[in-house]
């Protein structure tokens, strides 16, 4: 039936396109097809849980059909994302993609779409169906095989130098699943997102103010702000609070967390020192099946806990003048003052992220690899790999 779906929204594309092509309507067409082979690998030390693998071929495509009427442009945005495994099954639940815990089987594929309509006027503009926000409580993370997808409506104004959004989000569909369905934390459901966003830059300095109203369940404020000092020297800060929201289906909420890291670039070197340190007696919440990478220093293991107190480093070098498109990027962090399981308790983590474009050869061809390897007294320690190669046709 998915597939019948497929097929459906590419010939009725199709059609329409020729239509288009053939009528008085003025229509341009923008088109963007990522084709993306992923491998992730992870291994427990400990035995503690069961290591997991998947090979897969993906297939992202989004359009952008516009036409005028007046001062008025229209917007109709269909999306398609495939991924299909190359590896045996290994019986395991890899977060890739699909996982059926009642048979204990991976699926062999899996298909996501959307479709989205806007209106642009002048500075204005309104999306409703499926829209792309990337904010803190609803991401967007290009580290694994397919893209999240949400449901809701927003409403946009950009000048040069600020951007406002206001919106609300019912559903969404994260990477490794097929179905739209309710917001929800902890499986708590919540009946959608409200959300308004402000941000803006300077030739100094970046901003953003983020506030989420989840019904039901908590509401979030997050506060970003990016001070460039001098072309060597830039520092960050990073300010979430997290609040409950009435008679909330989580209970009593209270957290702060506030992060900054200060950057020093030296030639095509760069090097990163900075402290996190979470308060209240909750930790940082998030979607079910979703990371927070807009902190401070985003990793897997997220350093979120109750009490949390953690210290980052980083150093990265871009080989430009060697190796063009080549970068190697090393982080470590390690978190404690918090408790697991009323045990004292400490995380560190440590990644090497290799990024190469290799425009120099094939145009938008990249290739990622990043190795984690993460370690906690009570809790999952592991090993991760994850490569990726990119191919990116726009027509």
């Amino acid at each position: 039936m998915k597939h019948i779906f497929i097929y459906g929204i590419l010939f009725s594309g199709t059609t329409l396109a020729c239509c288009f092509a053939h009528s008085e309507i003025d229509v341009n067409f923008q088109n963007t097809l990522t084709l993306k082979t992923f491998n992730f690998d992870r291994q427990y030390e400990n035995g503690t849980s069961p290591d997991t693998h998947s090979l897969s071929q993906g297939l992202i495509y989004r359009g952008d059909w516009t036409t005028k009427l007046n001062e008025v442009q229209l917007h109709f945005n269909p999306s398609i994302q495939y991924a299909y495994r190359l590896s045996s099954d290994q019986h395991t639940n890899d977060m890739v993609i699909p996982f059926d815990a009642h048979t204990q089987k991976q699926a062999q594929d899996q298909v996501k779409y959307g479709l989205g309509a806007g209106v642009e006027y002048q500075n204005f503009r309104m999306n409703i169906g499926e829209i792309t926000p990337d904010s803190p409580l609803t991401p967007q993370v290009d580290t694994h095989q397919l893209r999240v997808n949400y449901k809701g409506l927003e409403l946009k104004y950009k000048t040069p130098q600020q951007n406002f959004e206001l919106g609300l989000i019912n559903r969404y569909s994260p990477k490794n699943e097929e179905d739209y369905h309710k917001l929800a934390m902890s499986k708590h459901e919540s009946d959608g997102l409200y959300f308004f966003q402000w941000d803006g830059k300077t030739p100094r300095y970046h901003w953003k103010f983020y506030n989420g109203y989840l019904t039901d369940l908590i509401n979030q404020s997050y506060f970003a702000f990016d001070y460039q000092w001098t072309k060597q020297h830039t520092t960050k800060l990073r300010v979430f609070r997290h609040d409950d929201v009435g008679k909330s289906k989580l209970g009593e909420y209270d957290n702060t967390s506030i992060g900054a890291m200060h950057f020093i670039k030296h030639g095509n070197f760069t090097t990163g020192i900075g402290y996190q340190e979470n308060f209240g007696k909750d930790g940082i919440p998030k979607l079910d099946n979703m990371p927070i990478p807009h902190m401070v220093n985003w990793t897997l293991g997220a350093f979120t806990k109750a009490d949390e107190k953690s210290y980052h480093f980083l150093a990265s070098y871009d080989f430009k003048e060697y190796i063009k498109g080549l970068k190697i990027t090393y982080k470590y962090i390690y978190g404690d003052s918090f408790q697991t399981m009323n045990q004292n308790d400490f995380e560190q983590e440590s990644d090497v992220l290799i990024q190469y474009h290799l425009n120099a050869w094939v145009k938008n061809l990249k290739f990622l690899f990043l190795n984690i390897n993460y370690d906690t007294k009570h809790g999952k320690s592991l090993d991760e790999q994850r490569m990726m190669l990119h191919y990116t046709v726009n027509f």
